[in-house]
């Protein structure tokens, strides 16, 4: 080993002077910094940080490797003090100071970080208390080494160590996953994943994806935006930004709203520097959701055409890579069998396996099927569905041993022939819903013991289905709809409008997917019942300001949840206005101009379109160059209990005439939810029916402190309003 000069600066007598100055510093800051943090963590969930401080805080991820590091130098210096060649008092007194005052540096910037919103306390808890003991027992560490009591010191040093690994782990899970370092191990030893026929859309194909990209920022204990993914209930709900998936209006889902925006736009998802979708995710999920966003249906249970089939099939495929014995067709024969009611293409890129389908039944002809005797052993799949068949046309499908999967449905044929179809010992999957099938038909099915799936939705009843599934135990039968008295709830109708705010007169129209319900609705806030309701027949013409709640009925089916939508007539505007307190700056709109614009803010309050309020009351005067006879004033509000936001707890109108001075002319306290509800636009409306109007004040007070048994009781409830209308 090369000997270190003695003028290697820890050695220097010079500097001594100066490093005990130094030493001095960093033990003083060290005080400082346990006094700090220790009054931080008492006051946790007090704090209100401004924005600097926020910065601070979420310098935590780049600062905490400088402790690791230095820690780690630092026991090796500890417990090997004569391997270095240098004086390693000096050195390890260095390393050691320096390394608690950024561990200090560290905890008190992840201190700072905790208390911004998206994150539970209970699920960083843990990691938050390994990384305070770090420190506290570093610094012991420390100060037993000074007293020179080093057996105690080399015992805390050990435990310090495993305090250090401890925290980055789970501070890495807290981050990128739960038990993120162990994952590998685990997945070696997870169960073979299911298979295609088994799979669930959501289940087995997007779930995945989610869990890659999406949960570390959005699940149980770090709830980034409000949303949470890592249950299908949170999902449906979504976040600050309106619905994750939207049901009604698909294209518009938050999901994918933020996935396909640019990469370098602020809002895109999963955040710049995070793991990104790839091509294939990206195309999955969107086809998924567009396809109305099925979590319970099957794989199988798709068009074979949709693209979402055809990507979901490709990903399990070559995942299982199955593989034939048989060669692949000659490309030129599969293009010369193509054409424009016929298709012909591989079950997945690089397959032998042939998929075909038929189109244009109006062109069909069962003389074509001979046409493929050219590549019998090459198909796999084939689909006849919505095609003229007859019974004897199925001997001609027996020519193809290798077939796995026939699709059959709303051919028209009764099935007295099925019995031919035994011989392709490899089919597993067969589709005859919607054909007329005959009780031979049934009795020849009970022998195709070799079946994994069966569709059979017909109108035959039960007891047919029953003894099928008796006689076949191992394949999986779908029957279709069988009334066993079981009563489902019916889909909420629609709304139709141009509108939700006008001038004069506004149609509206009520519609659901089944024609035959009725649609019961009220225009007075009060819910449809069978007692209290006006029944849809014809679009309903308003010239007032209107909750419109609506509901779906039908003979068999429960009565649908509600749908609401409220709608304003704005006759009158002021001449001057003024806010006497300003809204929140993060959801300050376009002050107070955001009142009188005409445009309704939706369920997303983020949208510039609501104005926030939480420390002050929302108190504003409006102003009439000339004298009004005003019938009433509307406020339109929103409730989301799980943002905090709420009903207002007081809603008061003064008013101000030619000949009397401000006077209350209506107070109104407002009924307050028990639970968190979905998102709700609501309406509170004052009567003053008076003349010679000059002005007029009106105040919404927030809920402060909020209810026990909200999960924020004691905090401070928000109040958010959109427009103001005057008529």
């Amino acid at each position: 080993m090369v000997k270190l000069s003695k003028t290697f600066w820890f050695n220097s007598s010079e500097s001594m002077p100066k490093n005990q100055k130094i030493f001095s510093i960093l033990e003083n800051s060290l005080i400082a910094l346990h006094g700090l943090i220790f009054i931080l963590v008492i006051g946790q969930d007090y704090i209100q940080l401004p924005s600097f401080l926020e910065v601070f805080g979420r310098m935590h991820p780049l600062v905490l490797h400088f402790p690791i590091v230095m820690l780690f130098l630092a026991a090796l210096l500890f417990w090997f003090p004569d391997a270095w060649g240098i004086n390693s008092k000096v050195a390890l007194k260095w390393l050691l100071l320096s390394a608690l005052f950024f561990t200090g540096i560290t905890v008190l910037a992840g201190l700072f970080l905790s208390v911004e919103d998206g994150y539970i306390k209970e699920d960083f808890e843990n990691h938050q208390w390994t990384g305070l003991l770090v420190f506290w027992l570093g610094t012991s560490w420390y100060w037993f080494w000074v007293k020179e009591k080093l057996s105690i010191a080399k015992g805390l040093s050990l435990v310090v160590l495993a305090l250090v690994l401890a925290t980055g782990h789970l501070g890495a899970s807290l981050t990128h996953g739960e038990d993120f370092l162990f994952s590998p191990l685990k997945s070696v030893e997870a169960t073979p994943p299911v298979s295609f026929e088994e799979a669930l859309a959501y289940d087995h194909v997007v779930k995945p994806i989610l869990e890659q990209k999406c949960f570390s920022c959005h699940k149980a204990g770090k709830v980034k935006g409000g949303l949470r993914m890592d249950e299908i209930q949170y999902i449906l709900k979504g976040g600050e930004m309106g619905p994750a998936i939207d049901m009604e209006d698909l294209e518009n889902s938050q999901i994918l709203v933020h996935i396909l925006i640019p990469l370098e736009e602020e809002f895109h998802m999963p955040p710049k520097g995070k793991p990104q979708l790839t091509e294939t995710e990206l195309e999955l999920i969107q086809s998924w959701i567009l396809d109305s966003a099925h979590f319970d249906k099957k794989l199988t249970a798709y068009n074979p055409e949709s693209e979402f089939f055809a990507l979901a099939k490709e990903k399990f495929v070559s995942q299982e890579s199955k593989s034939y014995t048989f060669k692949a067709a000659n490309a030129k024969t599969i293009a010369e069998l193509n054409n424009d009611y016929r298709k012909v293409a591989a079950i997945y890129p690089t397959s032998p396996g042939l998929r075909v389908t038929f189109f244009g039944k109006n062109q069909f002809d069962p003389k074509t099927i001979d046409d493929l005797k050219r590549i019998k052993e090459q198909i796999v799949e084939l689909s006849f569905q919505n095609m003229p068949l007859k019974d004897d046309d199925l001997q001609k499908l027996t020519i193809f041993p290798n077939l796995e999967v026939l699709n059959l449905n709303f051919t028209g044929i009764e099935g007295n022939t099925l019995s031919e179809l035994k011989k392709l010992k490899n089919l597993k999957h067969l589709s005859l819903s919607g054909n007329p099938l005959s009780k031979a038909a049934f009795e020849s099915l009970k022998e195709f013991g070799q079946l994994k799936d069966l569709f059979v939705w017909t109108n035959k009843n039960s007891d047919a289905i029953s003894m099928l599934k008796a006689a076949l135990p191992n394949t999986k039968i779908e029957g279709g709809f069988q009334d066993d008295g079981t009563l489902y709830q019916l889909n909420p109708p629609q709304i139709e409008s141009d509108k939700s705010i006008f001038t004069d007169k506004i149609e509206i129209s009520l519609k659901h997917p089944i024609g035959s319900v009725k649609i019961f609705y009220t225009l007075d806030n009060t819910l449809p019942d069978s007692t209290n309701h006006l029944v849809y027949t014809e679009p309903i013409r308003l010239d007032k300001n209107v909750t419109l709640r609506a509901r779906a009925f039908a003979d068999g089916w429960l009565g649908s949840i509600e749908k609401q939508a409220v709608f304003f007539r704005s006759k009158i505007q002021p001449d001057k206005y003024e806010l006497t307190f300003p809204p929140n700056p993060q959801y300050k709109g376009s002050g107070a101009l955001t009142l009188f614009d005409l445009e309704k803010g939706d369920e997303d309050f983020a949208s510039g379109k609501w104005l926030g309020f939480q420390d002050k009351p929302f108190e504003i005067q409006m102003d009439f160059n000339s004298p009004q006879s005003i019938k009433n004033i509307a406020f339109s509000t929103l409730a989301a209990e799980g943002s905090y936001i709420f009903p207002p707890s007081k809603v008061e109108v003064w008013i101000k005439t030619q000949n009397v001075d401000w006077r209350l002319i209506d107070s109104q306290i407002p009924d307050q939810p028990t639970k968190n509800r979905n998102r709700l636009l609501q309406m509170y409306e004052s009567n003053i029916n008076q003349s010679e109007v000059t002005a007029i004040k009106a105040k919404l007070t927030p809920v402060n402190p909020l209810p026990k048994w909200h999960p924020g009781a004691g905090a401070k409830g928000w109040v958010f309003i959109d427009e103001i209308l005057i008529n």
